[in-house]
């Protein structure tokens, strides 16, 4: 026997491990859908070129291409942005703006695993492609904010814009592919790589900045006549009075610039600190020149997209229990002449509840004992004296106790329980 292991950097996802994801994702995906937002689905493998045009050099160092039997050259999505927008260039361009949109899938990466870092991992996300204003901006904080609240999940978010550091850096003159290169320096924390190159002092002002809203005074009173980035400072002071608006909790960080050359615009993090090094669990921010790129025509974009797994562990890590899935009945004909008669009750209450029945052929205490160990609320006991008299046992799986019902009574029983 040869034995064969899932590859490195994948992981197997047990029952329960499902059970709590479907959770989630169907949590997350309802806040989304109250938003107006429309669920959509992109290859997992693209053209490579795809994420060559404006994805940044970190992400294109670790995607998975490769090659098909005529040649051209794919790659596993790393990330799903750049998708989305080739979709809306191919066939959404047509539709009523603002287009709403969201995903829920794997990508992958071959990176060196570690601790909350895997070479397929999944992102939970939502594009917004239209609107250019604070208030959409403000709309997808507000969403990631609220999602990771109805989760019960404890978090920070912190909010830049990199138009303030894209702005200073055009003013000083500095061409895009360096610009570039300094933003991933800020990006991976690599303060001397970036002092190889920059050396105006005003940007390492600049990407200390962290704090509450007077934040945005001190970074006016350094910026003085760099027009672009005061102009960027004061769409991030308009987005921040909305979500002040909205009550919602934030602090600022002009360090934040995001990994992605995609970028223009508000920038934004959410961080749970029992991750520790691998704190971020969602990213995101306004792209406004990426689907020009694949259209030839500019459209104003912003979205984010959940680390799902980091998501989850995020969840483990603070004790947060999803509510139990649970067999409401086992079906448990006590001989074989009465099998028909049980399978035929089950089909009827698996209209509206969750039920089991018997396919192993057992005797009545083995059942009883697979129901309790499955956790099954109720034993619906049927045999050959109580069918003729269109009657069951039902046994509570909590108290012990048990009755005979007549057939119709069954839902009645389960019902009560809910």
């Amino acid at each position: 026997m040869k034995k064969i292991e899932k590859p490195r950097g994948t992981r197997d996802f047990s029952i329960g491990d499902m059970e709590k994801r479907e959770y989630s994702e169907r949590i997350i995906s309802e806040i989304f859908e109250n938003y107006g937002y429309r669920k959509i689905q992109t290859p997992t493998f693209e053209y490579a070129e795809l994420f060559q045009l404006k994805s940044g050099e970190e992400i294109q160092k670790h995607m998975y291409v490769f090659e098909d039997k005529k040649g051209r050259r794919l790659c596993l999505r790393p990330e799903a942005t750049a998708s989305v927008c080739r979709m809306f260039s191919e066939k959404l361009r047509s539709l009523p703006r603002p287009i709403k949109l969201y995903y829920h899938g794997p990508m992958f990466r071959y990176e060196e695993p570690q601790k909350g870092r895997y070479r397929e991992f999944w992102h939970l996300g939502l594009e917004l492609i239209g609107p250019s204003g604070p208030e959409s901006d403000a709309e997808v904080i507000s969403i990631a904010y609220e999602s990771l609240r109805r989760l019960g999940l404890e978090f920070k978010i912190e909010i830049g814009h990199l138009g303030i550091i894209r702005g200073l850096l055009k003013d000083l003159g500095i061409k895009e592919d360096i610009q570039n290169k300094i933003i991933a320096s800020i990006d991976k924390g690599d303060i001397e790589g970036l002092k190889k190159l920059i050396r105006d002092g005003l940007l390492f002002d600049l990407i200390k900045l962290k704090g509450d809203k007077g934040v945005i005074d001190k970074a006016n009173s350094l910026l003085g006549d760099h027009e672009k980035s005061i102009k960027a400072l004061n769409e991030l002071r308009e987005i921040i009075s909305l979500l002040d608006l909205m009550k919602l909790e934030y602090s600022l960080n002009l360090g934040i610039v995001r990994g992605l050359d995609y970028y223009t615009g508000m920038v934004f993090e959410i961080r749970v600190k029992e991750l520790g090094a691998q704190d971020q669990i969602c990213g995101g921010g306004r792209y406004d020149e990426l689907i020009g790129l694949f259209s030839g025509i500019s459209v104003p974009a912003v979205g984010f997209a959940f680390g799902f797994d980091r998501v989850m562990e995020a969840m483990e890590l603070q004790g947060i229990e999803i509510p139990k899935k649970q067999v409401d009945a086992v079906v448990a004909p006590v001989s074989k002449e009465v099998r028909n008669d049980a399978l035929k009750i089950a089909s009827e209450l698996r209209k509206n509840f969750i039920v089991d029945f018997d396919l192993m052929n057992r005797k009545l205490g083995k059942i009883l004992e697979y129901a309790s160990d499955i956790d099954a609320r109720y034993v619906v006991i049927v045999g050959k004296r109580d069918l003729e008299n269109d009657k069951v046992t039902v046994r509570d799986m909590k108290s012990g106790e048990q009755k005979i019902v007549e057939i119709k009574r069954i839902e009645d029983i389960l019902k009560s329980d809910k």
